[in-house]
């Protein structure tokens, strides 16, 4: 009985405490970006905390969809995957629960479902327009025609395909000492002040920001021709719903690295572990927040080069690894 509570707890709690936090990070973001390029900023919980009320008290409109339902639930779906990542991280003694194969096929479904909003709706803000969704493409033969949407899902699947790819290769690294893929053995093991450790820390962090699509890395949904990309359309409680996810993600990752890099799992029997476990995870959006305030949005033809060197030391701390040092 006691051990059911516990697993309940580690579910639940666990995961509803991050969120908590979460509400925070996007104005924590927002006010140090703001105070690098000389100006107030707004208040820290608004673009979180109460941003959230706001969308929810808001009307939802309903998109042009030809799956209607489906695109709804997508957000749903990237919430509760990303709760569950968090879940497992706190239940890192049930090994076959527990182990990087799920979670990293946990994360890749969500960065899969941008690529599937993005080719279910058409249309701007909610409204159908006279003509056609279209911004690439012609009447001439064998001319792919997309639109806005369309075109943000396949910079999504660029950046699944290439972007997040030194991310995965580093989560990885930290298994490698211990010959196993399961969470409870890194526990308590202090990896990243190694030479593996290091270099699969810089691949992590930016991975980090690819995988959150923050500034540089924001090119799926950047405003400046696409406007949001496969998210333009969600209004009302799912934009709520969605701007829950893109928090949550940013403290379940920053959540991740402090248990393969410093192996501090948070335990609900130890809830110090929490506390360390958290602030360590904050410390990826506000250094992410830093670098974003200086750089505009990159395009592919910079994003491969920044993939491929980023994969290259990701791997150079695998050969680190492999080696013991």
């Amino acid at each position: 009985m006691y051990v059911l509570i516990e697993e309940i707890l580690s579910i639940i709690g666990v995961p509803l405490i991050a969120f908590a936090i979460s509400t925070w990070i996007p104005g924590i973001q927002r006010k140090i970006q703001a105070r690098i390029q000389q100006r107030i900023g707004p208040s820290i919980l608004t673009p979180g905390f109460w941003a959230l009320f706001k969308f929810l008290a808001k009307k939802t409109e309903e998109s042009y969809s030809i799956m209607p339902r489906l695109y709804k639930i997508l957000p749903v779906i990237s919430f509760t995957v990303i709760w569950t990542i968090l879940a497992l991280t706190s239940l890192t003694k049930f090994h076959i629960l527990s182990n990087e194969i799920g979670v990293v096929g946990l994360l890749k479904i969500e960065e899969m479902v941008y690529v599937i909003m993005g080719s279910l709706v058409s249309s701007i803000m909610g409204v159908r327009m006279p003509y056609v969704d279209e911004c690439k493409g012609s009447n001439f033969l064998n001319t792919i025609k997309i639109s806005l949407e369309q075109l943000g899902a396949v910079r999504a699947f660029k950046m699944i395909t290439i972007g997040s790819f030194p991310f995965y290769v580093s989560t990885f690294i930290p298994f490698i000492p211990h010959k196993s893929i399961y969470l409870i053995n890194l526990v308590g093991d202090n990896f990243l002040f190694s030479i593996g450790g290091i270099f699969g820390a810089i691949a992590y962090f930016i991975g980090y920001m690819i995988l959150t699509n923050d500034y540089p890395f924001s090119i799926m949904h950047t405003k400046a021709d696409v406007i949001e990309g496969p998210t333009m359309e969600y209004s009302g409680r799912y934009r709520a719903i969605y701007l829950s996810v893109k928090e949550l993600l940013m403290i379940t990752l920053g959540s991740l690295f402090a248990t393969l890099y410093l192996g501090i799992a948070p335990d609900i029997n130890n809830p110090i572990t929490i506390v360390e476990n958290f602030a360590v995870a904050l410390l990826f959006p506000i250094l992410s927040s830093g670098i974003s305030a200086y750089m505009p949005v990159l395009t592919f033809r910079q994003l491969y080069p920044i993939s491929q060197y980023t994969t290259i030391i990701a791997f150079i701390g695998v050969i680190f690894a492999l080696l013991g040092l």
